[in-house]
């Protein structure tokens, strides 16, 4: 039965799968309560999120992301929001594969638009269930269905991914506080994270403040996203509609 289970994680893990709690539910268990949650919402054939997050710096303007996300089984994802100064991004993942909207060129990858954390962090609730999942041992349980859990290093870097530039925050020295709620079913409820970062500019005084939530909005009703652009409806390439044909194909 061993070698059967292994033999299951091994496949799970090649095809970019979560891999299943090793112990039934246990609802009076933090760590059991996170790992059920994070499979049993990774796992859906579809979910959609709608998330919030601030970015505060000990000097300048606020910067808020407002956006929501529908999140399609094996791996595709669409994601809409606004930020601070209108602007506006229409972001497509396709496995690994990532395309932005730009209201001058069409369609263009992530890494043309110089954007290689687009959907990723809060803006794709799949990485931070993953995250959670990795560390559900650090949770602790607050009250049926709510369990807290701390973060430092590298792993805040992946919550909050597109709102952080590269090498701008000092990881082990920044900081954060999750809450994770689960529903009935043992699946995302609402995610909230506040987090003390450290920058790594040496003449920056003070600490950059970031708040995050995402809510699940539904649960295998969705599997796309109506993208827009200043209330403009945004049609997919070709490049990407054949992305997902093989991503969908390959997955059956």
């Amino acid at each position: 039965m061993k070698s059967l289970a292994l033999l299951a994680a091994i496949l799970a893990a090649r095809q970019g799968l979560p891999e299943k709690p090793s112990k039934d539910l246990d609802p009076k268990d933090p760590r059991s309560v996170v790992e059920h949650a994070a499979f049993n919402t990774r796992t859906q054939k579809s979910y959609e999120t709608r998330f919030k997050a601030r970015l505060t710096p000990p000097q300048g303007d606020t910067l808020d992301y407002n956006g929501q996300c529908v999140w399609v089984r094996p791996g595709l994802l669409y994601t809409h929001y606004t930020a601070s100064g209108g602007d506006e991004k229409n972001i497509v993942r396709v496995g690994n594969q990532v395309w932005l909207h730009d209201r001058l060129v069409g369609w263009v990858t992530s890494d043309e638009a110089g954007m290689p954390g687009a959907g990723r962090g809060v803006q794709n609730p799949d990485d931070v269930l993953s995250v959670l999942a990795r560390h559900a041992g650090v949770a602790k349980l607050r009250q049926p269905g709510l369990v807290d859990m701390t973060f430092s290093g590298e792993d805040i870097e992946k919550i909050m991914k597109e709102q952080s530039q590269a090498g701008a925050f000092d990881w082990k020295g920044s900081s954060a506080a999750i809450e994770l709620h689960v529903d009935a079913d043992y699946r995302l409820k609402k995610f909230s994270c506040q987090a003390t970062l450290k920058p790594n500019d040496p003449k920056a005084s003070g600490v950059v403040k970031y708040w995050a939530e995402v809510e699940a909005a539904g649960y295998n009703g969705a599997t796309e996203l109506k993208l827009q652009d200043e209330k403009k409806e945004i049609t997919l390439s070709d490049d990407i509609r054949k992305a997902i044909e093989t991503l969908l194909k390959e997955k059956r």
